[in-house]
């Protein structure tokens, strides 16, 4: 049996129906039971698939779905799924899947989760925060995807779909979204037939919100458009052209004060001082403090006895204090500016054997901040460097077609990516109080894979299956180095500096599927990861080593009493290798002398390699429609993800001369992480949902709540700063949606964050920290054609 891509097309698009259609609608009288969810067709395996046959952990979330909920960018959705957790930093979001993501910018090493938009990857964080609209689904694939998703996929996938022209009708679609903090929220979408061989898809979007903080900051202005060109001339050959573009003219993000900031911890070097900030910020004072002199300089006010004064006793002082959204003046916000611009195409020709799948794409990512989260204006202005960085790619494959014994995927993949600008300008003071800048000029780098999985069916009822993927990646980068004042030639000629690295990897998977009952499927496999080393933006540059991942996993999925139940269940086990994270470190600068003094520099986030390490966890996920209407959901997961051998550096903001090592750290590292807690890992999170349709004649009234819940985790590797420590936490959401005539015109109300809790999402030292969302609420208008 051959494929039939207008049939295929209909059936991906279809299954998950489009912009308007309640997620959990009354069914057709001629359709399934209605108990029955239908079949969701997934992609995550690079061949179409549904869900409950896919052999691996995977939630899929409806555009219906999202939609209903009142979710407008794919964090929004990914905060939702139940083993996934997201951590905010100035470039965007980074994703962690089972404690599986990077903390580090992806100008310096790769993201841990592969984020794909319409088979396209891109690794900028930025892309977690733009518009969600017009998605068919978002499928989340827990686990390493190496096989078939490369270098960049140790935790898991994120595949999003954004739908699709059809050439069988026409169809227009409208949504208005109004709430608090002045979010006014536009999308629209239509959907035009040019003959049986041609079709047009637009959709586009905007937003505006003032921002979540009383000073400005963590606002929303942007919008996005898309277009779609269908080309269908038989059921042979199958074209979508894409062109994207995404705008953010926002103030951006800033952080805002950790709870009890003028204490600091036992040890300290300022806790005895009454100092806030510590006199390490010379700014804070006029005049400065001068530390390059012996004895110091104490010109008078406001110093007394050669002791500064303290200028925020009680800690940063916010302007509505104890409010989590409230900031100090010190802070003032920046701002943000993103653009990206993506060009791609689908081509999909049916060869009678097989299906031969091309992707070619080109997109571009520029950005510009201006902030400093940490010194806020303390330090002055703020500057702005602009990074622009292109991605071309092109994906060839084939995938069987049929259903004989035999179903296989095998391709080939090229990446090249380059930066222009200087993607970290850092402007510093050494220890001694001697200024110097470092700039970080990332090169092209390259990317070249093959890669196959194949299955074959010994029964009906077992199945093996064997992938590898081979890949050659290449990375350059350029340093400078400037120190005014230092003796060039001690800088052993590290003004410039090159770098280059060029890693192979091989990377497998071996498993197996039996079908224990008609609607009950047992899998297990084995499968590797890799993930690119690099080289740390210090003077000399730090080099970190590769991570290399080994996961097991065991998995059951299940249907009961026709479909009404859905229980999904899996174990896993990885053993890690070389676990990157960022923290502080001190560093003999560059071998720089001034008059003979040897200049040392710290506080550089600086990527360092924990020893081998065991992750593991179980996880269940289920469905349950126990009338008419009604759907009850939940996802429980246990996870145990500990650091393997890992020290960290001495942090001038917290660790005094009298500092005592922790046990087992080599000298110049004083706190242990070996056997903590991974950042973002709680040991116990999960998601819980409850949904009601009521029929009223031709109309239906949806009521829905969902809630998140989570256990305490860290945010940060340095698990000794205040706040380091998220406590556990629950975030319920609440919707009532009314549709009518079959859904032409709908209406929603819907509120967010009942418990108007907040969540640490990413730490600073001297007391610094992003923080979720507040309470939100709104109102969505919606009408369709």
């Amino acid at each position: 049996m051959t494929a039939n891509f207008k049939n295929l097309s209909r059936l991906s698009v279809g299954t998950i129906a489009l912009l308007s259609t309640p997620a959990f609608a009354q069914a057709d009288p001629d359709g399934p039971p209605p108990y029955d969810p239908g079949e969701i067709i997934v992609t995550a395996t690079k061949r179409e698939t549904t869900l409950q046959d896919t052999p691996m952990a995977i939630s899929v979330v409806s555009g219906d779905e999202i939609a209903a909920r009142g979710q407008n960018s794919i964090e929004d959705v990914l905060k939702n799924v139940g083993g996934v957790q997201l951590q905010n930093f100035a470039q965007g979001a980074q994703i962690y899947i089972r404690g599986i993501g990077s903390s580090i910018d992806p100008g310096f090493a790769d993201p841990s989760v592969a984020l794909m938009v319409d088979g396209i990857y891109n690794g900028r964080t930025e892309s977690v925060q733009s518009g969600g609209y017009d998605i068919s689904r978002v499928e989340v694939a827990r686990g390493p995807q190496g096989t078939l998703y490369g270098r960049n996929a140790n935790g898991g996938v994120v595949n999003v779909i954004t739908n699709d022209p059809q050439t069988d009708a026409m169809g227009m679609g409208a949504r208005i979204t109004a709430g608090n903090y002045g979010l006014v929220r536009g999308e629209g979408m239509v959907n035009v037939p040019l003959s049986e061989m041609f079709a047009i898809r637009l959709a586009g979007f905007r937003e505006v919100r003032d921002g979540y903080i009383d000073d400005g900051s963590n606002d929303s202005d942007k919008w996005g458009l898309r277009g779609k060109l269908l080309l269908q001339p038989s059921d042979a050959l199958r074209v979508v052209f894409k062109a994207e573009i995404y705008k953010a003219r926002e103030v951006g993000q800033n952080t805002v004060p950790v709870p009890g900031s003028g204490d600091y911890p036992a040890g300290s070097p300022f806790n005895n001082l009454g100092i806030f900030p510590p006199p390490f910020l010379t700014s804070n004072f006029n005049p400065p403090l001068a530390f390059a002199t012996n004895p110091p300089v104490c010109p008078g006010s406001p110093f007394v006895g050669c002791a500064p004064q303290a200028r925020f006793p009680n800690g940063w002082e916010q302007a509505n204090p104890g409010n989590p959204w409230s900031n100090n003046p010190e802070h003032a916000p920046g701002f943000s500016n993103r653009d990206s611009e993506t060009y791609s195409a689908d081509i999909q020709a049916d060869l009678g054997f097989a299906t031969l799948t091309v992707l070619p794409a080109y997109s571009i990512n520029k950005s510009e901040l201006a902030s400093n989260y940490l010194f806020g204006t303390l330090m002055g202005p703020y500057t702005s460097v602009p990074v622009k960085t292109t991605y071309k790619s092109v994906e060839a494959r084939i995938a069987s077609n049929g259903d004989g014994p035999l179903t296989y995927v095998a391709g080939v993949y090229y990446l090249k990516t380059k930066s222009e600008g200087v993607q970290v300008l850092a402007s510093n003071m050494s220890l001694e109080g001697n200024p110097f800048t470092l700039g970080n000029v990332p090169q092209p780098s390259e990317t070249i894979a093959g890669f196959g999985q194949l299955t074959y069916a010994l029964t009906d009822r077992f199945r093996l299956t064997g992938g590898i993927r081979f890949s050659q990646d290449k990375i350059r980068q350029e340093y400078t180095f400037q120190m005014p004042g230092a003796d060039q030639a001690d800088l052993q000629g590290l003004t410039t500096y090159g770098y280059d690295n060029k890693q192979s990897s091989t990377l497998y998977k071996a498993g197996f599927e039996f079908d224990v009952a008609p609607q009950s499927l047992l899998y297990g496999h084995v499968a590797s990861g890799f993930k690119q080393g690099g080289v740390n933006v210090t003077a000399p540059p730090v080099e970190f080593n590769p991570e290399k991942l080994t996961s097991f996993e065991l998995g059951l999925k299940n249907q009961f009493l026709d479909n009404r139940i859905t229980l999904n269940l899996a174990g896993f086990y990885y053993k890690y290798k070389n676990y990157q994270y960022s923290a502080p470190l001190t560093l003999p600068l560059a071998g720089a002398t001034i008059g003979g003094v040897a200049q040392t520099y710290s506080f550089f986030g600086v990527v360092q390699n924990a020893g081998s390490t065991d992750v593991y966890g179980v996880e269940a996920e289920g469905e349950f429609r126990p009338w008419r209407g009604g759907r009850l959901s939940a996802s429980i997961n246990y996870l145990n993800a500990k650091y393997g051998q890992a020290c960290l550096g001495s942090n001038p903001f917290t660790d005094g001369p009298g500092t005592v090592p922790d046990a087992g750290c080599p000298a110049g590292f004083v706190h242990s992480l070996t056997d903590k807690q991974i950042q973002n890992s709680p040991k116990w999170s999960g998601t819980a949902g409850f949904s009601q349709d009521f029929d009223i004649g031709p109309d239906t009234l949806t009521f829905g709540v969902n809630t998140r819940w989570s256990s305490s985790y860290f945010v940060s590797p340095e698990q000794f700063l205040p706040g380091a420590k998220q406590k556990s936490y629950t975030v319920t959401n609440a919707r009532v949606r009314y549709s009518v005539q079959d859904d032409r015109y709908a209406v929603s109300l819907w509120a967010n964050n009942l418990e108007k809790n907040a969540q640490t999402t990413g730490l600073f030292p001297l007391y610094r920290r992003f923080v979720s969302e507040p309470r939100t609420y709104g109102v969505t208008l919606e009408i369709s054609y």
